[in-house]
């Protein structure tokens, strides 16, 4: 997700992106259909704690950094689908906001 605009050719972001769209189309729509409207402040809290999680990196042998994502904890409470869309859109979030990332890599984020 950290790969910046520009980096990935047309040839890859958008055939990546062609793939992942269903997977975000079939989310929604089962999330809609399991999700109760009491759970949405909680998908809200999920997709806020994710997003910031996600800004802390910690060093990992190699050189290289790591950082919790917190997908897991939501598919726990909340269901996968509902982890796919907070996610995604914490990924997007970053990626527009703060360049954390860019926009044609978000076709990875499923």
């Amino acid at each position: 997700m950290h790969i910046p605009d520009g980096y990935l050719s047309p040839q890859t972001y958008v055939p990546l992106t062609a793939v992942v769209v269903p997977f975000w189309v079939v989310a929604v729509r089962k999330m809609r259909k399991t999700l109760q409207t009491r759970q949405i402040p909680l998908l809200a809290l999920a997709g806020a704690f994710s997003f910031v999680v996600m800004m802390f990196n910690f060093p990992i042998p190699g050189g290289s950094t790591g950082h919790a994502v917190g997908a897991t904890l939501i598919a726990i409470l909340l269901g996968p689908w509902a982890a796919v869309v907070s996610v995604s859109i914490a990924l997007i979030i970053q990626a527009l906001v703060f360049g954390d990332g860019g926009i044609t890599a978000s076709g990875r984020t499923a």
